[in-house]
């Protein structure tokens, strides 16, 4: 959880996507605290697509110059990485081609692509994710090591081996020219529920072959790319479970629920067979975040359970119960470090575990005294801070 006022989240997610919210949505109220509100979309990775869609909203509020300009300066240095990153890609997929090998698009990387969902190429992206069935993903990894591609560990050195024994991508690739690196993956997910809810080979097969300026990708059904995000987010990065919200990805989950093709998608068919695999709870969270969040209402025939209810009551009484807030979070680590009791003994006998925990606790005190230093700084006697 951040040191952010709930209101932030609203206004700010309002702000991203106007033409999304139910339209008996009260609309987002004046905004006092431009600078904070703008250092809260730079954090969430939002910032160059406030930029993107202000023309949506400027008639309604009023963007203080210096904010202005400094979204504008984010905006465009994304967009010109952005531009890198898509010659890095076709020059990714062109090797990958030529080994005889069409991977399949995955998250960000399509945003790359045009005609996507409204403004998606103002998306902040960080890698490029490329599915390859596991049976050609060493050629594939060999075939870009060859073109120059290298290990981030170990540029200069032998090629690194590597297994698709672990893990669901190989280590990244980053590019001869440094302006992005790949990660080629031959399971979406790390999680067996999750493999198994939604198996990457499916996922491929199911995927629509796409001719893009002479080179040959797959891009994923909306069902599927919907579904990879909802589970990628809150389960593979744990949202479920800590508490957490990512405006960008809730954001990209929203532009692809409001295309006209996601009216197709069988979403009681999808939480049935996620019940099954005992990720609904997860999923029924994701869609009520984008409907508290963005005001879009949920699919026809879903009614997430309570433990989703539950989950999403949860982020909000913690943003704005700050000091209980920290309780629960002792709570959660308390039950976490349980878990790992079974190894204490080994740790014990290992000398670098001493140091290290040392160092563990000391940031941890830290941060603890910085952010109670930084609520009573900033926060006004009518506000409540999460920290």
């Amino acid at each position: 959880m951040t040191s952010v006022p709930s209101h932030h989240w609203r206004t700010l997610a309002a702000l991203l996507a106007p033409d999304i919210a139910d339209p008996d949505r009260p609309a987002a109220g004046p905004i006092e605290d431009w600078p904070a509100l703008y250092g809260f979309a730079t954090a969430q990775l939002v910032a160059p697509s406030l930029y993107a869609g202000r023309q949506a909203w400027t008639d309604c509020f009023s963007l203080p110059a210096n904010v202005h300009d400094a979204l504008a300066y984010l905006h465009e240095l994304n967009d010109e990485r952005n531009r890198r990153l898509r010659r890095v890609l076709r020059e990714t997929v062109a090797i990958l081609n030529q080994a005889d090998i069409v991977p399949v698009l995955l998250k960000g990387a399509i945003a790359l692509l045009p005609d996507q969902y409204p403004l998606a190429f103002a998306r902040v992206l960080s890698d490029l994710d490329l599915g390859v069935p596991a049976d050609k993903i060493d050629r594939g990894a060999a075939a870009l090591q060859a073109a120059g591609y290298h290990h981030y560990l170990a540029p200069k050195v032998e090629p690194v081996c590597w297994s698709v024994a672990t893990g669901h991508h190989l280590p990244p690739l980053i590019h001869p020219s440094g302006d992005g690196y790949v990660e080629l993956h031959y399971h979406l997910f790390s999680g067996e529920p999750q493999k198994a809810a939604l198996p990457l080979r499916a996922m491929f097969d199911r995927a629509e072959p796409r001719d893009w300026e002479g080179l040959e990708i797959r891009i994923p059904t909306l069902a599927d790319r919907l579904l990879h995000n909802a589970l990628h987010h809150q389960v593979q990065d744990q949202a479920f479970s800590t508490d957490r919200r990512s405006l960008r990805q809730l954001l990209e989950f929203v532009r692809l629920r409001a295309l006209p093709a996601a009216a197709d998608v069988d979403w009681p068919g999808l939480m049935a067979n996620l019940k099954r695999q005992g990720l609904a709870d997860a999923v029924g969270t994701h869609l009520l975040a984008a409907r508290q969040l963005f005001g879009q209402p949920l699919p026809a025939g879903v009614s997430p359970s309570a433990a989703a209810h539950w989950a999403a009551w949860r982020f909000w009484w913690r943003l704005d119960n700050p000091r209980l807030d920290r309780l629960f979070s002792l709570r959660l680590d308390v039950l976490r470090q349980a878990r790992r009791l079974p190894n204490l003994p080994r740790r014990l006998m290992t000398p670098a575990w001493y140091p290290e925990k040392f160092r563990f606790w000391r940031q941890q005190w830290i941060a603890w005294h910085q952010a109670d230093a930084t609520s009573v700084r900033v926060q006004p006697s009518s506000q409540r801070l999460d920290t």
